[in-house]
């Protein structure tokens, strides 16, 4: 329920649009519907017997009555009455004929009225027999001008116009908003990958501009989720330190270099030393994210050309250094699972407090994985609202499949009510401090 009035609530303005449309149409196809006005009279019928008593003609007589009413027969030769359509209806309890009458014009409505009533009492007179009760018909109401037409019936029209557009509207957002399938919670992620939710990072629509933590605030809901983040980290274990940590997600598009250039800046402002690795030869963003130099590297410290303290750079955030990609290479996959790279990994180990390695996604191809080997365990990102069940369970599958150790998953991209619930939320605390500040200035 929480994710559907999501889905809802973040695109409550295609839901108006939607709405206002459909309000629209139908309004242009009543504007084009030809009008007709109905005029009404009651008409009371009494049975007089031959003392002279008068009684009800009963239920069964009045029905048959009413059905005489919209008869063609008698409609026909009532003058003026020949292109209108008459509903005849008994009142529920009570010895009348509510007659309605529609004709396009409010005068021909009510002059149609009034002529039928009268042609149904003559019709009375003519018609029964003159020995038993005689039943004899008085307009109680008579039939006037109607001042706005009966049809179209603008109020009924637009009303449910306007209820299909917000149900068509509000459909529409929940399928595009929450596919079927789709890992939206914390427990489910939890669930497949058999590994805590170690934070939940809210969508920052300023996310491209300001991708690192040295762009934010101090007190950025962004920042203070990768604080949480570096926080449950340490404690994942405290009899074994998570030395070299590979992020990773099923697929393109979870946020895992951003998350991992956070979470980097995150541990050094602790005081650490940490370097992020370029993991990711294929589409290589950590140079285009720090500003720095790509063409020196990883694949340039593996083949040998320099050794690795010269292809590390500094990245400008004090205690945070960088080893980008270097050179691309056409076979990543066998660049990775080289000899080479296991010891580098194990020379960056004895040089830093932390190693990050930021891998490509684990679907595609099998890189993620064998990264995911060589370190001492992997946070997985699953993206809210986006990442399929099914294949946040095929990734597991594949670090499974190498022995890789799960450390825990990161929810990204959470809608901000969602991402507040979760631990003390980032949120909540950036709202108490704006409050301290607000009364301070009081």
């Amino acid at each position: 329920m929480r994710t559907t009035l999501g889905a809802i609530a973040g695109r409550w303005t295609s839901i108006l649009l939607i709405t206002a449309l459909t309000v629209a149409v139908v309004a242009a196809v009543a504007a084009v519907v030809p009008r007709q006005y109905t005029a009404s009279t009651d008409l009371l019928l009494l049975q007089v017997d031959e003392a002279g008593s008068a009684g009800s003609p009963g239920e069964r007589a009045i029905a048959s009555y009413a059905a005489v009413l919209e008869g063609r027969t008698l409609i026909g030769s009532t003058e003026g009455a020949t292109d209108v359509e008459v509903r005849a209806t008994p009142r529920e309890g009570a010895d009348v004929i509510r007659l309605d009458v529609r004709a396009d014009t409010a005068r021909e409505a009510a002059a149609a009225a009034t002529a039928l009533g009268n042609r149904f009492a003559a019709w009375l007179d003519l018609e029964q027999p003159e020995a038993g009760p005689q039943v004899s018909s008085q307009v109680i109401s008579p039939a006037g001008a109607p001042d706005s037409p009966s049809r179209p019936d603008w109020p009924t029209w637009l009303a449910i116009a306007t209820v299909v557009g917000l149900v068509v509207g509000s459909v529409r957002a929940v399928f595009r908003g929450v596919p079927p399938g789709v890992v939206d919670t914390s427990a489910q992620a939890k669930e497949i990958l058999g590994a805590p939710v170690l934070a939940s990072v809210a969508t920052d629509p300023d996310v491209r501009t300001r991708p690192l933590l040295s762009d934010l605030e101090p007190h950025h809901p962004r920042h203070e989720a990768l604080r949480i983040l570096r926080t449950n980290l340490q404690f994942l274990d405290v009899d074994q330190a998570q030395q070299v940590i590979t992020v990773t997600s099923a697929l393109p598009g979870d946020g895992k270099t951003t998350t991992t250039c956070a979470l980097a800046q995150a541990i050094a402002e602790t005081g650490r030393s940490v370097v992020v690795v370029e993991g990711d030869l294929r589409r290589p963003r950590l140079a285009e994210m720090f500003g720095i130099e790509r063409t020196v590297g990883l694949t340039t410290a593996l083949v040998g050309r320099i050794p690795i303290d010269e292809a590390v750079q500094a990245s400008g955030t004090p205690g945070l250094d960088v080893l980008t990609s270097g050179a691309l290479p056409p076979n990543p996959t066998e660049i990775l699972q080289t000899t080479a790279m296991a010891r580098l990994v194990d020379g960056l180990r004895d040089r830093y407090d932390v190693v990050l390695i930021d891998a490509p996604p684990l679907l595609p191809v099998s890189d993620a994985a064998l990264l995911a080997a060589l370190s001492d365990g992997a946070i997985v990102l699953v993206r809210h609202g986006r990442t399929r069940a099914d294949e946040l369970e095929l990734a597991a599958e594949r670090l499974r499949a190498v022995d890789a150790t799960v450390l825990g998953t990161v929810l990204t991209m959470t809608p901000r009510r969602e991402a507040r619930r979760y631990g003390y939320g980032p949120e909540g605390s950036t709202s108490s401090r704006q409050r301290g500040t607000r009364r301070a200035a009081r």
